[in-house]
């Protein structure tokens, strides 16, 4: 089982693609980096807590779950240095 992030793009271009659709009447954005940042590495701390739901599937998720891992940490990292922002984006329709 695989999964991949969409094609990544600017809080501020998302949102001029949303206006730009004329189907909202206001959009708003924010970035909620400062928000969230703690919940990439409490996600890992949960299984570090927690093992015993991956340990009893097996070694052939257990790779699987060190991916996750290293994957996690890495977003963590691109938020906390800036390289990423953490957009939240609504909007109210016409």
């Amino acid at each position: 089982e695989e999964w991949t992030h969409p094609y990544f793009i600017s809080i501020e271009d998302y949102e001029n693609i949303l206006k730009g659709t004329k189907v909202l009447d206001r959009v708003y954005t924010a970035d909620w980096t400062d928000e969230t940042i703690a919940s990439w590495r409490h996600s890992i701390w949960v299984g570090v807590v927690d093992p015993w739901i991956v340990m009893r599937k097996g070694p052939k998720i257990w790779y699987s779950v060190v991916r996750e891992i290293v994957t996690l940490e890495r977003m963590h990292r691109a938020f906390a240095d800036g390289l990423m922002e953490y957009g939240m984006i609504r909007g109210t329709k016409k």
